[in-house]
């Protein structure tokens, strides 16, 4: 085991009141560049109501953005080391919430994908082994975002599922990866980009204390910055102006408007910590232009954990 590994978990370089950058780039055309709406990871660990004849020890997901479905296979065996056939979890992307029923099931947002993974009986034979599952929201996600609209997520073939090692504090597998050039809301293109503190996602209070970059040539573009959590889910109806009006907002600039350098004077956050507002995160950032193709997205955030708030 690495002996990075085995560092006590911190905040900045190691003082909860460090400043914290991130910067990220993206392409409304080009999916490679796409963040993932989910992670996912996986423990093998034999489950409690299961049985040792069919005892787990890898997994995989897939991706079909025609069909709309994200399949898990959990590979696994019996007593003796045979190979067992695999067990599979289906939930495809619909007009509305179905619960499990062997080993299927349907979610119409995200949060409810979220959700349905995080259970621990899918039904059915071995459906207990869904427990070996645990789901998180992906650097890209919303958690009201719809999931069944046409041509939103990229294919994505069978890929192994990260193992959740206890020492390791981000075992994750990201995916569920939105087609950037194709799928649109309000018929605006989208780009996602999450912002807290910490490897994994918490609603640990901080302070954003700057953000600036570039948005390609998409003069109609707008940069929004709002509140998403699960606290604060509302169920979505689809129509954009009213889920995204379920959000607090903390930040709105238009794309010629979005500071281009560190420690601008227009159009910018307060820049003091003493000075600067405290907001329970995650914060979510929205791109949102009117322009699909090579729309190239540079952003940088500096935040800083907001440690008075937090104890």
């Amino acid at each position: 085991m690495p002996n990075t590994l085995k560092h006590p978990m911190q905040i900045g370089n190691a003082r909860l009141t460090s400043l914290i950058h991130k910067r990220v780039t993206a392409d409304f055309d080009d999916d490679t560049t796409a963040l993932g709406c989910l992670k996912l990871r996986f423990s093998e660990n034999v489950q409690v109501g299961g049985t040792a004849s069919a005892t787990p020890y890898r997994a995989t997901y897939a991706v079909d953005g025609t069909a709309k479905t994200l399949t898990i296979d959990i590979k696994n065996h019996t007593t003796t080391g045979a190979a067992n056939s695999d067990v599979t979890f289906t939930i495809t992307f619909g007009a509305a919430k179905v619960d499990w029923s062997s080993g299927a099931a349907t979610a119409y947002s995200l949060k409810e994908l979220i959700d349905l993974l995080n259970q621990t009986d899918a039904g059915g034979t071995n459906g207990k082994m869904l427990r070996c599952i645990r789901a998180e929201i992906g650097p890209g996600g919303r958690y009201d975002m719809v999931l069944n609209t046409a041509s939103e997520f990229v294919d994505e073939s069978d890929t192994e599922i990260q193992h959740a090692a206890l020492t390791e504090a981000q075992s994750w597998t990201t995916c569920l990866k939105r087609d950037m050039d194709a799928h649109t809301e309000d018929s605006d293109y989208l780009w996602y980009y999450r912002l807290h503190i910490g490897g994994t996602e918490t609603r640990m209070p901080f302070k954003l204390l700057d953000l600036w970059g570039a948005i390609g040539t998409d003069t109609g573009a707008t940069v929004q910055v709002v509140r998403d959590d699960d606290w604060g889910y509302v169920a979505p109806v689809g129509t954009w102006a009213t889920d995204i009006a379920n959000h607090d907002v903390v930040y709105e600039v238009t794309a010629a408007n979005l500071p281009a350098n560190p420690g601008a004077s227009s159009n910018s956050m307060i820049h003091n910590p003493n000075e600067a507002a405290s907001v329970r995160g995650p914060l979510l950032v929205i791109v949102k232009g009117d322009t699909g193709g090579a729309q190239t997205i540079t952003m940088n955030a500096q935040l800083q954990a907001d440690v008075v708030s937090a104890v």
